[in-house]
């Protein structure tokens, strides 16, 4: 078959006009499919009503197609089938670029997302507030308790920062170390002692091997540091009685007599009445680590609340 010199020809001049792509002539047309009309898209954008008909025109071109209809005479418009797919296709996504966009150009924002585990939240970011809220008593923080999720919704810029023992790979967002902890198993107090082994102060851990075990939801950092560091040392499966979403939940449980479990050392305190612990030093150290999406690195509010966690962590890290 010949050649199409003019296909040829015309495809190159599409892709360089489709790379010089502007995002404003995208929000125009997101914003008249929105609403229905060119002059409240142009009000929403403060723009005139001519630029704005001129944006989808100019969009139009670019995509060689015809996105809107309207009707001699009438203000309202209608979109057409590719119309209607590129809407669809731009929805929350688009509004996310834009949203974050202005953070970054602005160096403001209205709302911190930030995601953080039940457990740090509860024992570290009361004081982290304290100190945070001195430098930005108005911006607004709003905290999502999770573990499991929180570098896909990062990825989904659903989350500009959080506070977690996992270290993300995603090359969009940096991470900072801020400290470690230890991993302590304990027990109610009533429990008899566990003996230790012949010539080691390190009580045998067999001993908890037909005990119920309270740990985390599947999925989770130390429930899966746990298991397999128990598993090696009672030479058995733990015996999983109870699931939890925290260690504020296990260590209650393990408070009212139910079974063991494997937490945080920080999240046992003085009050945590009727529980004995064994620091498991052989687990080795958990991390904590700070993230936030990479082109918030200079952030005002965002590098405040890693200082404010530093601080209260108490692990600094030279050069941030």
């Amino acid at each position: 078959m010949a050649p199409n010199k003019a296909a040829d020809k015309a495809t190159p001049e599409r892709h360089d006009k489709r790379t010089n792509l502007d995002i404003s002539l995208l929000q125009t047309f997101h914003l008249v499919a929105r609403t229905g009309s060119f002059s409240a898209a142009s009000r929403e954008l403060n723009i005139s009503y001519q630029t704005a008909a001129n944006h989808v025109r100019r969009l139009e071109q670019i995509y060689a197609a015809r996105l809107i209809e309207a009707e001699k005479g009438s203000r309202k418009i209608t979109l057409t089938p590719l119309g209607r797919a590129l809407h669809a296709s731009l929805g929350e996504e688009l509004e996310t670029i834009l949203s974050r966009l202005s953070v970054l150009l602005h160096d403001v924002r209205s709302v911190l997302r930030v995601g953080v585990p039940q457990a740090l939240f509860h024992h570290f970011f009361p004081e982290i507030l304290h100190r945070f809220r001195a430098d930005a008593p108005d911006i607004e923080l709003a905290f999502y308790e999770r573990d499991t999720t929180l570098e896909k919704m990062m990825m989904e810029g659903a989350l500009d920062a959080s506070v977690s023992e996992r270290k993300f790979t995603h090359p969009g967002i940096t991470q900072h170390l801020l400290g470690t902890y230890r991993l302590v198993l304990i027990y109610p107090q009533d429990w008899p002692m566990p003996p230790s082994k012949p010539g080691q102060m390190t009580p045998d851990l067999g001993f908890f091997r037909d005990r119920p075990f309270i740990t985390y939801e599947n999925g989770q950092m130390v429930r899966t540091g746990a298991l397999e560091f128990l598993s090696q040392a009672m030479q058995a499966t733990p015996r999983i009685d109870t699931s939890a979403s925290g260690s504020t939940s296990v260590t209650r449980l393990v408070e009212a007599g139910l079974g063991y479990g494997v937490v945080p050392e920080w999240s046992v305190s003085p009050e945590s009445c009727g529980v004995s612990e064994i620091v498991l030093d052989e687990i080795g150290p958990m991390t904590l680590w700070f993230a936030h999406s990479a082109f918030l690195e200079s952030n005002k509010y965002v590098r405040l609340l890693l200082q404010s966690c530093q601080t209260v962590i108490n692990a600094p890290v030279a050069g941030l």
